[in-house]
């Protein structure tokens, strides 16, 4: 049996989740239904007989968390960092290239990071059925059957009617309507889940007759790549790739496609009425998660991360609560949720993109407090890693632990420090911070002086690449 390679797509923004997910951390990376993030949900199902170590092609900016939670799952895995976002037509041909360049006759599955499929075994199952259609040649997409008039979806015309196994598609359908909703569903029409599975240098000669200067530039990248801290970076001719997505430049144009009808239940997550139809309900038909309490209340989404979130006498809301944002919507127009978060951004609002905590690849910090000449963070450092060594022009530091073991190099004196301890780091002074221990160290950290934005940071040395 040939063996599948998983191609992992980990570019989304997911804004139609705000505040939650935001474009600093999307969704895929974030635990939005699970104990796990729906990145490592989607490597678990993608795994088994007939399946191979994936490859996920991922975001530069969150290119370390993505490391991360790769190696917790799945350990044998590539990760591709694409040094732009080019949309999704430039990463299934990344992915192609990279495959086709050890073997033009492998086997890729090509599938999102943050959908959400609980039955693992019938999705393997449709994976090996789309495979063992493009053995030859083709490109196979996998349908699901509607369950509802969705109008956030693309949907699929195929040649017969509620049939098993691989059948021609006759069109793709963007996503419609309500009322045109209901005409393709009793027509016969699936859901595109947007997963397709092909031969690497079959799609790569298929889309070079569409998209010629495409895949020139993404070969030129892949023949330019360097491995960076444990993953590969295309070169910098994939910044020209045309910034289009596969179904449109690539899927609705060929005639070698075939769809194949899932059996398992599918959903693309995609906003805060899809998180609460995914989540477990009690009594009232409510789907909350964290500290929340509703009386009198019935079918909402109630999401809390950080406060006690109380409900009274309110139906049918999607009320979604993080440190520095609260979202109140009817869960009928959590689609809105992608223009609220537009005008947030023309706004100038930082809310919209960047999340309060900040995630590095050696831990996190959360500003707690600013003033005019004054900053308060919260830093945790993961055990065995260290910040750059590092100085800054215009600030002074103070750091006092509060929890673990700390090591601080301050000019040429190293000293480890342990709780309820602190130290004083002067501007201008070159310094580091370590996490020698075993479990995380956390400190506060007081900033004062004339300017205290990020970018005043001169880095001296760093593992990360970043000096």
């Amino acid at each position: 049996m040939t063996t599948i390679i998983p191609v992992v797509l980990c570019g989304g923004t997911g804004t139609r989740l705000w505040p939650v997910s935001r474009e600093g951390m999307a969704k895929q990376l974030l635990p939005i239904v699970g104990e796990e993030t729906l990145l490592q949900m989607t490597l678990r199902r993608a795994a088994g007989e007939g399946f191979g170590p994936p490859m996920v092609i991922g975001a530069y900016a969150v290119r370390f968390t993505i490391r991360e939670q790769v190696q917790a799952v799945a350990p044998g895995a590539r990760v591709v960092i694409e040094p732009a976002r080019r949309d999704t037509m430039a990463a299934v041909a990344l992915a192609a290239a990279i495959a086709a360049a050890a073997d033009p006759d492998a086997v890729l599955a090509v599938m999102p990071s943050d959908h959400l499929i609980r039955e693992a075994d019938a999705f393997r199952a449709a994976i090996r059925t789309a495979a063992a259609a493009v053995a030859a040649s083709g490109v196979a997409v996998i349908g699901v059957a509607p369950t509802e008039p969705a109008t956030g979806y693309g949907y699929i015309k195929p040649a017969v009617k509620g049939t098993h196994g691989a059948v021609k598609v006759l069109r793709f359908v963007e996503k419609p309507d309500e009322e045109k909703a209901h005409r393709l569903i009793a027509d016969g029409c699936l859901w595109n889940a947007g997963i397709f599975c092909f031969r690497a240098g079959w799609l790569l000669e298929a889309l070079s007759a569409l998209e010629p200067e495409a895949v020139r530039l993404v070969r030129e990248a892949v023949h330019a790549m360097k491995p960076d801290l444990g993953m590969l970076v295309p070169g910098e001719a994939f910044a020209g790739v045309k910034a289009i997505s596969f179904d449109h430049a690539f899927m609705e144009k060929t005639e070698a496609a075939v769809v194949v009808p899932a059996a398992f239940r599918w959903s693309d997550v995609g906003d805060w009425n899809a998180v609460w139809a995914a989540s477990d309900h009690d009594a009232d038909d409510n789907a909350v998660r964290g500290d929340a309490v509703a009386m009198e209340a019935h079918g909402n989404l109630i999401h809390s991360e950080d406060r006690l979130v109380c409900a009274l006498g309110v139906d049918n809301l999607a009320i979604v609560e993080t440190t520095d944002a609260i979202l109140v919507a009817p869960r009928e127009r959590a689609q809105e949720v992608k223009a609220l978060v537009g005008a947030l951004k023309a706004q100038g609002r930082p809310e919209a993109v960047e999340h309060l905590r900040n995630h590095r690849p050696w831990g996190w910090y959360q500003t707690m407090d600013l003033g005019e000449r004054f900053r308060v963070k919260r830093i945790v450092v993961k055990p065995g890693a260290k910040l750059s060594l590092q100085k800054h022009h215009h600030r002074a530091e103070h750091w006092v632990v509060v929890r673990g073991t700390a090591e601080v190099t301050i000019g040429a004196d190293r000293r480890v420090l342990h709780e309820n301890e602190s130290v004083y780091i002067p501007i201008g002074e070159v310094h580091r911070l370590a996490n020698p221990g075993r479990i995380p160290v956390e400190i506060i950290e007081v900033q004062t002086g004339t300017y205290l934005e990020e970018d005043d940071i001169e880095r001296i040395e760093d593992e990360f690449g970043r000096a």
